[in-house]
């Protein structure tokens, strides 16, 4: 039995998600327990349920624990089984982060996978599907990974009700020494249920800061929406409109946020999300803008399961 103490460095749900993912990949039975301690409230919130629930069915076994607001899980994986899943948040918790939770496991499984996951599809603190396809997808297809992903529904806080389909093949992951870097900046602008003048506004901010390829997305909700995302390659910048904040800051700070990542191969984000891909490939580096907590601790879950020592100097990591 693995033992993970939920509270270590950064100590949210990507402790929980990713021991999970490890443990059903490695085959090895995963306690872990003070979840979230540090939180208010403590405990598992109904993504990171959905999350422990969407490990167990693919990778069967028995999972105990699992109730909202539970600091400790137990997983016993059996074994993992490609085939068709659906899964429902109930919320408008993140189809991302379910989705990043299960695709390790599904690139393993013996048979192509379907996935359908409803929730929310663009929220704070986790990738805006817009990030999840045009930044995170691709640079895991740069590992070998196939994956294709389609944006069904959109979902907004409060209610979500958003989908996302995943269709994934068995794949075996190759190391990546070298990043493909773009310099031409993209834009993509997601309006639900808003006036598109709130996007028009935001793309002339774009527009102003010589960022030319703009889309602009509408959409229908079950709630209003906007989201703002820029991206070069593997280096994104991804923005939700707030209510009460005028479309343009919400534009600047993104075109800010994307300069402020400078000359990388991945931004802070993917840097953190690509580390157990990285892992599982051996022999990857990339350089980013800085080592975050979430990267640090998620080099820290992955070094215990999988016995690989990341190396993180200044802003470059590098696994053998």
């Amino acid at each position: 039995m693995h033992e993970v103490d939920g509270s270590f460095g950064e100590g949210g749900g990507q402790v929980v998600r990713t021991s999970l993912s490890l443990s059903a990949l490695t085959g090895t039975p995963v306690r872990i327990f003070n979840i979230r301690a540090n939180r208010d409230p403590p405990g598992l919130k109904p993504q990171h349920l959905m999350a422990a629930k969407a490990v167990r069915s693919i990778a069967r076994g028995t999972l105990e624990g699992a109730e909202e607001g539970s600091r400790e899980l137990v997983y016993r994986p059996k074994g993992i089984i490609g085939g068709k899943y659906e899964f429902n948040i109930g919320t408008a918790g993140s189809t991302t982060l379910v989705a990043q939770t299960v695709l390790p496991l599904l690139l393993r499984a013996k048979k192509p996978s379907t996935v359908r996951i409803t929730g929310g599809t663009h929220n704070p603190k986790a990738p805006t599907w817009d990030y999840f396809e045009r930044v995170f997808l691709p640079a895991l297809r740069l590992f070998g990974a196939k994956i294709s992903a389609t944006l069904l529904r959109a979902g907004y806080y409060p209610r979500g009700g958003g989908e996302i389909g995943l269709a994934v093949s068995p794949s075996a992951l190759s190391p990546v020494g070298i990043w493909p870097r773009e310099s031409i900046i993209k834009g993509m602008i997601s309006v639900a249920n808003l006036p598109l003048s709130i996007g028009l506004r935001e793309k002339k901010i774009f527009i102003d800061s010589g960022i030319e390829n703009v889309r602009i997305r509408e959409e229908k909700a079950l709630d209003p929406g906007n989201a703002v995302l820029l991206w070069r390659g593997f280096v994104g910048s991804a923005l939700l409109g707030k209510k009460g904040v005028r479309a343009e800051e919400v534009a600047k700070e993104c075109v800010q946020a994307l300069e402020a990542e400078g000359d990388v191969d991945v931004d802070v984000h993917l840097a953190d999300q690509l580390l157990i891909y990285a892992a599982l490939a051996g022999k990857t580096s990339f350089k980013t803008s800085r080592i975050s907590n979430h990267t640090a601790t998620s080099a820290g879950i992955i070094g215990g399961f999988l016995e690989k020592e990341f190396s993180l100097e200044g802003a470059t990591a590098k696994v053998d």
